[in-house]
C-alpha cells in the first residue's frame, strides 16, 4: 500500500548557507613585551572587514617565557570561505609573528 507523504521542496544550497561556524584564529606576537591592546583592535577590524557576523572575542593565553597568543573568536557563514586567507591577513598586523586559523567549531542554533 502506498503512501501520500507530503514533500517540503527545500533547497539545499539554500540550506548550505545557513551553516555557521566559529572560527577562533592564533596570533603569535613578536615578543614579550609586545603591546597586545592594538594588535587585538586590528584583527578585530579585519575579522569583521572579511564577513563576520554577531560578536566577536578577543583574548590573551600564556603560552611560555612570559610569551601570550592572542586568540580572536569570530562567527562565519560557511559558504567555502577561504578562512586561511583571512589569517594570513591578520599575520601582517605589526608585531605579529605568524597567525594561523587554530580551530573551527560549528555554530548550533
Amino acid at each position: 500500500m502506498r503512501q501520500n507523504t507530503p514533500v517540503l521542496n527545500v533547497d539545499l544550497l539554500d540550506l548550505t548557507k545557513m551553516a555557521k561556524a566559529i572560527i577562533t584564529f592564533k596570533l603569535m606576537p613578536e615578543s614579550p613585551e609586545t603591546d597586545l591592546i592594538p594588535i587585538k583592535e586590528k584583527a578585530l577590524e579585519i575579522a569583521r572587514e572579511n564577513g563576520s557576523i554577531g560578536e566577536m572575542q578577543a583574548k590573551e593565553e600564556p603560552l611560555a617565557f612570559g610569551l601570550k597568543v592572542i586568540l580572536i573568536m569570530a562567527m562565519y557563514e560557511i559558504e567555502g570561505d577561504e578562512f586561511d586567507a583571512i589569517a594570513a591577513k591578520m599575520g601582517e598586523i605589526e608585531n605579529v609573528q605568524s597567525a594561523e586559523v587554530d580551530k573551527m567549531d560549528l555554530a548550533m542554533g
